[in-house]
């Protein structure tokens, strides 16, 4: 609201207060539109649409007046920044797409489309349209609205059009070479160059040319251009038009004319283009025609020099690598251009070098012939391999034949001899082919063997070349060998024209053997148990005497006294033998015994072994693998004890009788309950008992603990779970149905 608005606002609201109005009733609104911004009456520009500000004004009574904003506010547009085309080159009567770039829209505001000027012809609306272009036309487009019309911006498209026709064609001149100029003329010569020119009366826009063609419009293309030569082989009707983007003129045609002249050869063929020195080769022409008494010529070095024949065809045979040409010659139009053609020539040497006598046995691969790669042929020869065992015996001939890569072919001889190879020994033997070191041994070749070429029998200790030789003859068949150690012994002819035959051998095996029997410790007693004999060197042989049996000695059997115990080894066929004596004594130990009956608590049946005459300690070793004395707990049964002293003297005492023991049980007195996994508990177990009874004490006779189980285990530990020290304790033991009483000490060691 301007100053004269509110003016006027504040004589209409004095005008209502003096028609009855309360001087301090008032209010109203300010409504207002304005584009992008606008600045009230309290000072403040708005940039948007508001209907909540207000302001208070003081009327001409004295009283506050209040004023309510309604603002409405429209935006601008901005102008584009560019305008795009799907083409800015298209045909007459085409469609184009036409958009706006960039810019903005205001408050009821459009774009809108111009083909003339912005104001003026108005061909569209919106940020893109769709128009069909008949000719060049620059088109315009801005925002319009109510705030404001942007600048313009604008586009040109260029239209091209459909057909754009030739006046006409012309032969404006023809090439004669005999003058060096261009001269026009009606009818030409064949292949000579003439000059055609379309004629036209309007410049051509982009994108247009005109093409030339032979026979009609739009077949064989000869040309592009206002103007092109051709070089025709006949009377030919040329055809032109016009062709471009948008599609292709009429066709305009003139007609060149030819004489009765020559043409060319388009090529010539030969039979053979490459081959050895000394072979012919035909060549024949292609393409071309001869004019009215026209003729062809044949040519060496040039179409210029002597002519060395006529005709369609000629055979030559060219001693070196030569080029040979032909033209057509007379007639209207004189001679025509020249056709060549390059023959090439080749020699071919071959060579190989001499072979070495062969024989029989030994096949070789043949080589050195030069070229390398020929092919080799004769009797005995496969894949290149000379087999004389398929040739034969004597005289041969080689044939090496090579082909080039040009075809050309040679071949050479080469002669070889086949002579008999050595023949492999057949069998050999020897007398002996084990022996004992000192002794000897004969090895004997087949006698039905045969040398050849002046060979002999060579031998050998160790192998055939690279052993120790021993001999070479021609008439021994046979040697003698003393050797030390266990030897090969081999054989074969050597010498002569060929190489040495195969190997054979024999093996002869060396012995070499010496045995030794250690001293044998006396023997106490012909009651002396059965021992296995040992002290034999080399281990392995066989013990023998008397007693002797199976490699065991049986002091019994051999009765006492001395005796020879022989020791023999064998190895292949050496025998070594040794003697010790072995000497059985008398035994010095006696022996007896006595039994007596004692509690359980002390032993029960006690048997005592007592023995005298000895040396030194005694050893006892009861029936029952026990090996202490005297025999605790001793069972109704017959005992024996074999008494032995530190003389290693045995005396057996047997058929000791025991009957009516008590029912003891033999239990351990000692435990460790220190909880390190070894003897930590005191275990008993009475299988056959229906009732078992065991209290233990200490040694002031309180009682400790008590078990009532058939099985059952001591942790040393109190009743109440209290662990006693280390010491001895004492246990009553009763078992039921055999109603005994066991008693005795048990030990804890902690």
């Amino acid at each position: 609201m301007n100053k004269f608005s509110i003016l006027i606002w504040l004589i209409v609201m004095s005008l209502s207060f003096n028609k009855g109005f309360s001087q301090c009733e008032t209010a109203g609104t300010d409504n207002q539109t304005a584009c992008d911004s606008y600045t009230w009456i309290d000072g403040i520009t708005y940039t948007s649409s508001n209907t909540a500000a207000t302001h208070t004004l003081i009327n001409a009574a004295g009283c506050d007046s209040v004023v309510t904003l309604n603002l409405v506010v429209n935006l601008s547009s901005t102008a584009p920044s560019n305008v795009s085309s799907s083409d800015t080159v298209i045909c007459n009567n085409s469609n184009i797409n036409l958009n706006v770039v960039g810019g903005s829209l205001g408050t009821n505001s459009q774009w809108v489309w111009y083909n003339d000027f912005c104001g003026g012809n108005v061909v569209g609306n919106g940020s893109s349209i769709n128009t069909t272009q008949t000719s060049n036309t620059t088109y315009f487009v801005r925002a319009e609205g109510s705030c404001n019309n942007t600048i313009c911006k604008d586009i040109t498209i260029n239209s091209l059009p459909y057909f754009i026709p030739l006046d006409s064609l012309s032969i404006d001149s023809t090439f004669d070479a005999i003058s060096n100029t261009w001269i026009i003329e009606d009818t030409v010569c064949p292949q000579t160059a003439v000059q055609l020119f379309a004629h036209f009366s309007n410049p051509f826009p982009n994108g247009y040319s005109i093409s030339w063609h032979e026979n009609s419009c739009g077949s064989s293309l000869v040309g592009i251009g206002d103007s092109i030569t051709v070089f025709p082989d006949s009377s030919t009707t040329y055809y032109a038009r016009v062709i471009g983007t948008c599609g292709a003129s009429l066709c305009k045609s003139i007609t060149v004319y030819t004489k009765d002249g020559s043409i060319a050869p388009s090529a010539i063929q030969a039979s053979a283009n490459n081959f050895c020195t000394g072979g012919a080769t035909t060549l024949n022409i292609v393409g071309g025609q001869l004019g009215s008494s026209a003729t062809w010529n044949w040519y060496e070095a040039s179409c210029s020099g002597t002519i060395i024949g006529t005709g369609t065809a000629l055979t030559v045979t060219p001693s070196s690598t030569t080029m040979y040409y032909v033209r057509a010659t007379g007639g209207l139009c004189g001679a025509s251009s020249c056709e060549e053609i390059l023959i090439n020539t080749y020699d071919l040497n071959l060579y190989h070098s001499p072979l070495d006598t062969i024989c029989e046995s030994s096949p070789i691969l043949l080589q050195g012939g030069f070229p390398q790669g020929g092919i080799y042929s004769g009797i005995g020869i496969i894949d290149s391999v000379f087999d004389p065992n398929i040739s034969g015996l004597g005289d041969h001939i080689i044939t090496y034949s090579f082909t080039d890569s040009n075809n050309c072919t040679n071949t050479t001889q080469i002669p070889v001899v086949v002579l008999p190879s050595n023949v492999d020994p057949h069998t050999i033997n020897a007398s002996l082919y084990e022996i004992c070191n000192g002794n000897s041994s004969t090895i004997t070749l087949d006698t039905s063997n045969q040398l050849n070429n002046g060979s002999q029998w060579f031998w050998y200790n160790g192998s055939c070349g690279t052993g120790n030789l021993i001999d070479s003859t021609t008439t021994n068949n046979q040697i003698t060998v003393s050797p030390l150690t266990t030897s090969n012994y081999y054989v074969r002819a050597e010498g002569g024209l060929c190489p040495a035959s195969n190997c054979i051998g024999v093996t002869v095996d060396v012995y070499t053997l010496e045995t030794h029997l250690n001293e044998f410790e006396k023997i106490c007693g012909d009651d002396a148990p059965i021992f296995e004999l040992s002290g034999g060197n080399p281990s392995g042989g066989v013990f023998s005497g008397v007693g002797v049996e199976n490699g065991f000695f049986n002091p019994k059997t051999a009765g006492l006294g001395v005796h020879n115990i022989t020791y023999t080894y064998t190895l292949g066929p050496c025998i070594a033998t040794d003697v010790e004596t072995i000497k059985v004594n008398e035994s010095p130990i006696i022996v007896n015994y006595s039994v007596e009956e004692e509690t359980c608590s002390e032993g029960g049946i006690i048997i005592h072994a007592h023995s005298r005459n000895g040396l030194g300690y005694y050893g006892y070793n009861w029936s029952d693998g026990s090996l202490v004395n005297p025999l605790l707990y001793a069972e109704n049964t017959n005992y024996s004890v074999l008494v032995s002293d530190a003389n290693n003297c045995f005396t057996l005492l047997d058929s000791i009788e025991v009957s009516n023991y008590p029912d003891c049980i033999e239990i351990a007195n000692t435990f460790s309950p220190n909880s390190d996994g070894i003897n930590d508990y005191w275990n008993l177990d009475f299988p056959n008992s229906n009732q078992v009874r065991m209290v233990i004490f200490n040694k002031w006779g309180n009682k400790i603990i008590e078990f009532n189980e058939n099985n059952f285990q001591w942790d040393g530990k109190t009743k109440e779970g209290n662990e006693l020290p280390s010491g001895t304790y004492y246990y009553i033991l009763e078992l039921e149905p055999s109603n005994s009483t066991q008693t005795g000490p048990i030990t804890i060691i902690r």
